[in-house]
Formats: structure tokens, sequence, C-alpha cells
């Protein structure tokens, strides 16, 4: 009875921190939630079971026979489930932090198999604060990041140019190129009543949510779209 606790206790440990990790991804509406997180905790623990305790009959140094290698190969498989989860859209990555999560998720569980209790229970707890404890400065950090990116908006009247530029630069960019798009005919670039095309080249620091959403608001904006660059300084 005991070996039998010995060996569901980490597996219970293992599935609870999983949960609970996922759950605050659930929460922020990712695509790895609790399901995910919890899975790969109790699987990852019972690899590492499965090396401490599977092979007792087996004489230690016996050549080919490495119970550790398992979790070696746990989390070189954990990677490739990780990559699955991060996609680039529209020149932005995503899902970075939720295949950290999977990755650190599984490092937990790792330790609950072999035994570290209490480090386990430290690093989910950590991994916790840092997820969605830091998200608030990421947030207040983005709100002044560096943006270099196009951002282009369809308008007509009474919306005018200068006024998407005094928008964009109240809010702390500089316009370095103007792509204006005719589609109407409209040739004096008065923009009354045309639906005009514009396209922005925006470099500066500041909200780039704040700026799209104040210009959707706006009457005579009919779309609003943002890339962002990525320049090879960036990763």
């Amino acid at each position: 009875m005991d070996d039998i606790l010995a060996q569901l206790a980490p597996l219970g440990l293992a599935l609870l921190l999983g949960i609970l990790v996922g759950a605050e991804r659930e929460w922020q509406g990712k695509p790895a939630g609790m399901r995910t997180h919890a899975l790969i905790a109790v699987g990852a623990c019972l690899f590492v079971l499965a090396g401490r305790y599977g092979f007792g009959g087996i004489e230690p140094g016996t050549p080919g026979v490495d119970p550790a290698r398992i979790a070696a190969q746990v989390v070189t498989g954990v990677g490739f489930l990780g990559a699955g989860v991060i996609f680039f859209h529209r020149n932005l990555l995503h899902g970075m932090t939720t295949a950290a999560s999977i990755w650190s998720t599984t490092a937990v569980a790792i330790a609950c198999g072999a035994g570290l209790y209490w480090a386990a229970v430290a690093v989910a707890v950590a991994q916790l604060v840092v997820v969605a404890g830091l998200a608030p400065v990421e947030n207040v950090i983005a709100r002044h990041a560096r943006h270099t990116g196009r951002l282009r908006v369809r308008y007509s009247a009474p919306m005018k140019l200068r006024d998407l530029l005094a928008a964009c630069t109240e809010r702390g960019f500089n316009v370095t190129e103007i792509d204006n798009e005719d589609e109407n005919g409209d040739t004096d670039g008065d923009g009354d009543s045309d639906a005009r095309s514009t396209q922005l080249t925006l470099n500066g620091r500041g909200s780039i949510r704040d700026l799209t959403a104040h210009l959707t608001a706006k009457e005579g904006i009919e779309r609003v779209k943002y890339q962002e660059e990525i320049t090879n300084g960036g990763v």
C-alpha cells in the first residue's frame, strides 16, 4: 500500500498543479488550457515514475539501461508539443507564453515524479505569479513600447488626411511615409464624400490599441488595420 501511495501522490500533485496553471491560461482565452496542461503534467509525471520504479529488477549499471533518459525524452517530446501552439499571424508572433507555460509545467511534473514535491509546488506558484502577476506590468510597458508598422485606413468625409496625421502624432507616433490611394476619382485631395484608402508608415512609442480604437470611433472611418513590421534586431 505504501508503494502505491508513493506513486499515486506525485501523480495527484502533478495533476493538480497542471490544472491550476492551465486554469490561468484558460482564463486568458489561450488555446492550451486546463485539459492540455493537466494531461501534459500527469503524463510527464507518469513517464518519470516509470523510469523511477519500473526498472527495479534491473541491476544498476546494466549496459543500455538508463531510466533517467526517460525524463530527457519527455523534455524533447514536449518541445514539439509547445511548438504547436506558436503561430505567426499578421507579422505578429502568438503563443510564446503558452508554449513556455507548457514547458514549465512539464518540468513541474518531472519534479513531482522525481520526488521533489516542494520544488514542484514552488515552481508552479512562481509560474502563476510570473504569467498572471506580470501581465499588468507588460500592459503598461506595451503602452510605451516602440512600434514600427503600417496603418491602413479607409475613410470618407468628414474625416480628412490631416485629421489622421494629427491623431497619430498626438499618440506618440511619427508618420514617416504616406501612400494615399484615390479610389473614386477624387483628384483634388479634399476627401469630400468620396471614400479613400491611405497607408501610413508609423514609428514611435505609444499604444497601437488606443490609436486604432480612437480612429475606429471617429466619424467617417470605415476600416482601420495595422500591420507591425519586424526589424532585423527584433526577436
